[in-house]
């Protein structure tokens, strides 16, 4: 992630970052997903439901890094439309799993800004579940939904 020119200005999120994380801690994401006409509120949901629930406020609709809540933020959202761009033309999917999963944010680079989505996507799954089973269960669906998002991603690549 690059730091946009003005970034060194701000301090920490602004109002718009605050409203926005306020809003899904009240609705919650099955709140989003129930006004989908597609299937009930516990249906395991689509990449594109997930991308522009949790990615598209901050990364924008096409995934540009323009959305709304981006200038809120001390660190300019990237473009996710040129990751392949910015990694010589290969795009590194194991790299952007562990980047939405939060397993790849080392100590050394301080806090993220981006969300953890693994962690909330366990949580969503296993909601108040707590068997080992359940536990393996979930593991497997945000293993799945975290790689329909790495593959949705590859395919908004630009290419040159």
């Amino acid at each position: 992630m690059t730091a946009s020119p003005d970034s060194s200005a701000r301090t920490g999120p602004g109002a718009g970052a605050i409203l926005a994380a306020a809003v899904w801690l009240v609705l919650g994401p099955r709140a989003a997903l129930a006004d989908d006409a597609s299937g009930p509120a516990d249906a395991a949901p689509t990449v594109a439901q997930d991308f522009q629930f949790h990615c598209a406020a901050c990364h924008g609709a096409d995934g540009r890094g323009d959305g709304p809540v981006a200038r809120t933020l001390k660190i300019e959202p990237p473009d996710l439309t040129r990751i392949a761009e910015r990694r010589g033309g290969t795009f590194p999917e194991d790299a952007i799993f562990e980047m939405i999963a939060g397993s790849s944010m080392p100590i050394s680079h301080g806090t993220r800004e981006m969300p953890v989505w693994g962690d909330l996507f366990v949580g969503e799954t296993l909601d108040s579940s707590v068997s080992l089973e359940e536990a393996q269960e979930a593991a497997a669906e945000v293993t799945e939904r975290i790689r329909r998002l790495v593959k949705y991603l590859e395919t908004i690549q630009i290419r040159k």
